[in-house]
């Protein structure tokens, strides 16, 4: 992975909000540095996607009443970090943060109503769900990310010990946590227990790095993935077997017949749909060992954006419009009502027919068709799949087997209350931006 990190551009980002949100010029600095640092974090998607991953800064600030504090400058939850602005930040009370350590088992309506009362400046932002890890991390800088490489490596039976063989004590891991309390607590009690280490994974999650400046950071968290794309390379190799090849030409010929079909079975109106065909995707899903695709998602992230699972259709394209038309229909609406059931019995109910729908729908002779409501949506739902495809694809070439989250922790990053209020952040965040962004 290359280091972006550019000394140039970091001035040319300074000069730009220079003076526009802080007073002191040392800290504000600081601070723009770390807003430059976590625009490089989002640049790169085998880093952070559509809003995944988070940073934050620890300085001291005289907040709105005068009055000398500790703050914590932390992402503001489903911002994407490719794009952000310092404006993004939400500045919070460090002190009053670190004191809810004794909160054991705080849930997601009193974090919301803590972080709001911790606010040390005005805004409408959500600050991440991951605030509390940030604040309960005894450094200055902190980002996490999701790094590829790393999830290539963990989300696998055995995976947490690979690690441990690439890293050693260099990086320390610990099992996945529900985010908020609990994964805070985790991270906490991992540094607490790993003095001298500079990073933890946390398994099915992500990355977090932390330290005293944002380069420095940012420069560990760019060794730490080419650490594990080493260690990926050397380890023995096993192709997937080879099926049915599918020229360019033959999957967009299907494409474009069963796209309108498809788009009609979504609701019709405006959906977009993307294509994902490029040649490894349509190797992989006409491949006999295709079945590796049909398992549940990587990071907490796919869930809110791709439901549980792609749907697959087996169906012979070259079949009359009528009969393809129903077919694809009747797919589409017994995975509706099988997701509206498996959501039922979680006691989730009156969701609207486009929360069940299918996000991606396969055909070995077509792609993977990615839906959403409109460009970027669509595309976002393109750019998962396709990682998703790449991951369990490097994990079975590398002789692994592998290994998803208890079903219960899919569910809660799909239901639980701050998940969708960050989707809706996202939302409403990109809506905002320029049609080019």
């Amino acid at each position: 992975m290359k280091n972006l990190w550019n000394d140039t551009d970091e001035q040319t980002y300074i000069s730009r909000y220079r003076g526009k949100y802080y007073t002191h010029p040392d800290t504000e600095k600081e601070i723009l540095r770390q807003a430059y640092a976590t625009t490089l974090l989002g640049a790169d998607s085998a880093l952070t996607m559509h809003g995944g991953g988070n940073t934050s800064i620890k300085v001291n600030i005289v907040d709105e009443a005068g009055k000398e504090k500790h703050a914590l400058y932390v992402k503001a939850t489903g911002t994407p970090l490719n794009l952000f602005e310092p404006e993004y930040f939400v500045v919070m009370d460090l002190d009053g943060l670190e004191g809810l350590k004794s909160r054991v088992g705080l849930d997601d309506a009193d974090m919301a109503s803590e972080f709001k009362r911790l606010r040390l400046a005005r805004t409408d932002r959500l600050p991440s769900i991951e605030s509390l890890m940030h604040a309960f991390i005894p450094a200055k800088i902190v980002d996490h990310s999701h790094p590829e490489a790393l999830l290539k490596i963990t989300n696998r039976a055995g995976g947490a010990d690979l690690l441990t063989e690439c890293f050693g004590k260099d990086l320390a891991v610990t099992p996945y946590a529900r985010m908020g309390y609990d994964l805070a607590s985790a991270v906490s009690e991992s540094v607490r227990r790993n003095v001298g280490c500079g990073g933890v994974f946390i398994v099915h999650h992500g990355l977090v790095v932390w330290g005293d400046g944002a380069r420095e950071v940012y420069d560990l968290t760019i060794e730490i993935v080419n650490r594990a794309e080493r260690f990926l390379a050397s380890m023995p190799s096993k192709p997937i077997r080879r099926g049915a090849e599918v020229s360019a030409a033959e999957s967009e010929r299907n494409y474009q017949k069963a796209a309108p079909l498809i788009r009609e079975a979504l609701g019709g109106g405006d959906v977009s749909l993307i294509l994902l065909n490029a040649p490894d995707v349509m190797e992989l899903i006409n491949s006999p060992d295709a079945s590796i695709l049909r398992n549940p998602p990587l990071t907490p992230d796919y869930p809110m954006l791709r439901r549980i699972l792609p749907l697959w259709l087996d169906v012979d394209l070259h079949g009359g419009i009528d009969e393809l038309s129903s077919y694809i229909k009747a797919a589409v609406d017994k995975h509706v009502k099988e997701y509206g059931d498996y959501l039922g019995k979680r006691g989730v109910s009156d969701q609207p027919i486009i929360d069940l729908l299918p996000k991606a729908i396969v055909h070995p002779r077509m792609g993977a068709v990615c839906f959403g409501t409109d460009e970027a949506a669509a595309a976002a739902v393109g750019d998962f799949t396709r990682q998703a495809f790449s991951i369990r694809r490097a994990i079975f070439e590398s002789g692994g087997v592998y290994r998803c989250l208890a079903e219960e922790y899919l569910f809660d990053m799909q239901y639980r209350g701050y998940q969708r209020d960050k989707a809706a952040g996202e939302s409403k965040i990109k809506s905002q931006l320029p049609p080019s962004a």
